[in-house]
């Protein structure tokens, strides 16, 4: 077992580390070693590696991991959010949530750069249909179509995401009628179903993935049902349903699809079960029985 899934296991289970004992096993860590072997230079690397190193605990003890968010603070931050172009161009709703989400990870929820994005979807997702996005310099029709009639799912999901993980580290509930909009949309959509009839949104959301990607799999939307304390809700039944009929034989679960891009590391590759999705799901499965 990687010594960084031996610190993520460690810690759900309430353990302490010292600092040595924190940057021993960060520093024998061979997903780590992956993970800082170079830093990324162009914006989509420099998101993905970003969101990876973010999943590692106390990785921002590392100089790589502060040294990587200055480079997204110098590259994709804009008085707005952060912006693969860093303007309107190429300014994405997801791809502004998820980097929300890792420098949060990263106890960096306090910064400007984060605020000024957290703020950006506070004003402009939609968090229900029917709403008109007037934003003239923002191009989101070429990238399919972000504010439709029906806003993309996807983008709206990890902005609830975003939202959520910036109030759980800064304590602040500024933006609390936003976030209890968006978790009514999912719940509503039972986290990954259409309304219309009682199939997937799209094709990637029943996946089974680690670390996250551009696409919303069932594993984001069950961590997110549990830090929303929503894991006893009706409506997420269908969701952990889902997920523990993917259990393996041996009781684990497998990554059913294998992310590549530059600047993404996956955790477990290969088509063996994966130690780090497996610790996740039971970890919140967990949780689930301890709440009844």
């Amino acid at each position: 077992m990687d010594s960084a899934l031996e610190l993520k296991i460690g810690i759900d289970n309430g353990y302490h580390f010292s600092n040595k004992e924190i940057l021993d096993k960060l520093q024998n860590s061979e997903l780590v070693g992956k993970l800082i072997a170079d830093m990324p230079v162009t914006p989509l690397a420099i998101v993905w590696r970003l969101i990876c190193i973010s999943e590692i605990p106390f990785s921002n003890k590392l100089d790589y991991t502060q040294k990587l968010i200055e480079i997204v603070y110098s590259k994709l931050a804009t008085p707005y959010g952060f912006s693969l172009s860093r303007d309107e161009k190429m300014f994405l709703p997801c791809y502004n949530a998820m980097v929300v989400s890792a420098l949060c990870r990263l106890g960096r929820a306090n910064d400007r750069q984060v605020k000024n994005a957290v703020d950006w979807i506070n004003s402009n997702q939609p968090m229900e249909r029917g709403i008109k996005v007037d934003l003239p310099n923002f191009n989101f029709d070429r990238y399919g179509g972000c504010f439709k009639k029906t806003p993309c799912y996807i983008g709206l999901a990890k902005s609830v995401f975003a939202l959520q993980d910036f109030k759980e580290q800064t304590k602040k509930k500024e933006h609390e009628t936003q976030l209890q909009k968006g978790i009514s949309y999912l719940l509503e959509h039972k986290f990954f179903k259409r309304l219309s009839k009682d199939e997937p949104i799209n094709k990637h959301i029943t996946d089974i993935s680690f670390p996250e990607t551009y696409h919303l799999n069932s594993l984001e939307l069950l961590r997110f049902a549990k830090k929303a304390n929503l894991l006893a809700n009706k409506k997420t039944t269908d969701l952990i349903s889902h997920i523990e009929k993917r259990k393996t034989k041996d009781g684990k679960w497998k990554n059913n699809f294998n992310y590549k891009a530059e600047g993404y590391v996956a955790f477990d590759s290969g088509k063996k079960t994966s130690d780090w999705t497996t610790h996740l799901i039971n970890e919140i499965l967990k949780n689930k029985k301890n709440s009844h």
